[in-house]
């Protein structure tokens, strides 16, 4: 799941000349990190043949290490939210359940400065919000 939001995130022009990895932002300008928050529950049911459906939310953090330009900062976390909203709404983010695909959301959203370091850099975070619907077993055949 990591893998199909950093290849996603690859993408974005927001994000050129950024070198994308899982896992922590490094100390270097220039370099964004990407973790999960985990997966909430937002609705479980079951029907008689006992499929269970939930729809479910995961969480992301970006983290990004830039040079201490505010205004360009804040412009750039701006576009990589409207980016993916855009892309999101034209179903051209990734898919991250296995039913109701037409009907996935992602947002990014929240997105901040986090520390401020004297040498000149700076570290920003945006939340990345996936949600989308999972079929967890199959129905069963009552013999």
């Amino acid at each position: 799941m990591i893998q199909k939001m950093q290849a996603f995130l690859i993408r974005a022009p927001a994000l050129r000349g950024l070198s994308l990895t899982v896992g922590e932002v490094g100390p270097l300008p220039g370099t964004a990190g990407l973790w999960t928050n985990g997966a909430t529950v937002l609705k479980q049911t079951e029907n008689l043949l006992g499929r269970v459906t939930q729809r479910r939310r995961t969480e992301f953090t970006l983290r990004l290490c830039l040079p201490r330009t505010e205004a360009e900062n804040a412009e750039r976390l701006l576009d990589l939210q409207a980016w993916v909203a855009a892309e999101s709404a034209a179903h051209r983010a990734p898919t991250f359940g296995n039913a109701d695909t037409a009907h996935e959301t992602l947002c990014a959203e929240q997105g901040r400065i986090e520390r401020a370091d004297a040498g000149g850099t700076a570290v920003y975070a945006v939340r990345l919000r996936a949600e989308y619907t999972q079929i967890l077993t199959e129905e069963r055949n009552e013999n």
